[in-house]
């Protein structure tokens, strides 16, 4: 299964040892899950890293290797319902990628997707991912 991490996740990967975020990191392999993000996360990630402090910036180096770093898609074909364009480029390269799943915890630009599938993509937040993998 090919899971995409929007920055929110990476970076409650990286701030708290106590996530679902950075538990679905650890397990991943165990799992299976391909962990997928794009160039454009990585970098939102970074620029906020230092907000969560120094252990943050140790734990991202470490995060960084356990991901296949995908070049940012910005455009499509298919019509997008999404109101933030700052985000439109995490959902396109989602879908470039044929990830199986988009992860995020930013419920105020993806509210109206959670839940959903967007072109057979489930859009999820990291607890209800848990939860349909039996895992919560």
């Amino acid at each position: 299964m090919k899971v995409f991490l929007d920055s929110s996740v990476l970076l409650s990967a990286c701030g708290s040892e106590r996530s679902l975020s950075r538990l679905i990191t650890e397990i991943a392999g165990e799992r299976k899950w391909k962990l997928v993000s794009a160039a454009y996360c990585r970098a939102e990630t970074a620029k906020n890293l230092g907000k969560f402090g120094a252990a943050a910036g140790g734990h991202w180096k470490s995060l960084q290797r356990k991901i296949n770093w995908a070049p940012n898609a910005l455009t499509t074909r298919r019509p997008l319902l999404l109101a933030a364009s700052k985000d439109r480029p995490v959902l396109i390269s989602a879908l470039a990628e044929r990830c199986d799943l988009l992860l995020t915890l930013d419920k105020g630009d993806f509210g109206m997707l959670l839940g959903t599938e967007v072109y057979g993509m489930r859009v999820l937040t990291p607890r209800d991912f848990l939860v349909s993998q039996g895992l919560g």
